[in-house]
């Protein structure tokens, strides 16, 4: 019983450990995935500045400062949930190389607002720029996607490994249940009700219990204190009779 008890344990253990591992890889997979929202986010909003910067030249002025700066916060938000959603190795120094290169991107927008001359060259800076920028958001989206496919595939292969000798516990501790019921009920259930039913047919002047136990327990030796008590009873009674 203990052995099947520890079994049982053992196997309950590893259910509870599977879980907290899943639980831990979640968490992981929920950041890389945050983190793939708000990089799209990023670029989205950059797409939407580049398209404020050519409403401005082509004279909606209003509007494309609108687009930029709507977009100018949304990269802001997104930014800093990107930070808190950082788990990766090497994650931090590419959200660093965006803040970076979007702040380069962003001056040489207000400098193509204050200064309309030149606006080729400018924009051509401009485009230069937001390629940069858009290759360290595509950079940090990529290091989370690969992040994610190898917890999925550690994940699966871990939960595998760790589900096994909780299976194999469970398993084992039903087996030894049904073997230690088993040789209960042969070697002591089984003899016991014979042994009443023998007691309970008994009828003098028998010497002794028609029971057969084969066995050298205590059970074997009830029988034969049984049949001794049967034998001094009836030589009791016989004596006393004479």
């Amino acid at each position: 019983m203990l052995l099947v008890f520890m079994l049982l344990i053992a196997g309950l253990m590893s259910i509870w450990e599977l879980r907290k591992m899943n639980n831990s890889f979640s968490d992981v997979i929920d950041n890389n995935f945050q983190s793939i929202e708000h990089a799209l986010k990023v670029i989205y909003a950059l797409e939407r500045e580049d398209s404020g910067i050519l409403m401005f030249y082509l004279g909606d002025k209003e509007e494309g400062l609108n687009f930029i700066n709507s977009a100018d916060s949304t990269i802001s938000l997104s930014m800093i949930e990107i930070k808190k959603n950082a788990t990766e190795p090497g994650e931090e120094e590419v959200i660093e190389n965006i803040k970076s290169e979007y702040n380069k991107y962003f001056g040489l927008i207000n400098s193509a607002i204050k200064n309309e001359n030149d606006t080729e060259v400018v924009y051509r800076n401009l485009h230069s720029q937001f390629i940069k920028t858009k290759s360290e958001v595509n950079h940090l989206m990529e290091l989370n996607q690969i992040s994610m496919y190898s917890k999925a595939r550690e994940m699966h292969s871990t939960l595998y490994q760790r589900m096994m000798p909780g299976i194999v516990s469970i398993i084992l501790a039903i087996i030894f249940a049904l073997l230690l019921n088993f040789f209960i009920s042969r070697y002591f259930i089984q003899p016991l009700h014979k042994l009443i039913a023998a007691t309970q047919n008994y009828k003098p002047p028998l010497h002794n219990l028609n029971v057969d136990i084969k066995s050298d327990d205590e059970l074997k030796t009830l029988q034969i204190e049984i049949n001794s008590l049967i034998r001094r009873m009836l030589s009791y009674y016989k004596s006393d009779k004479s």
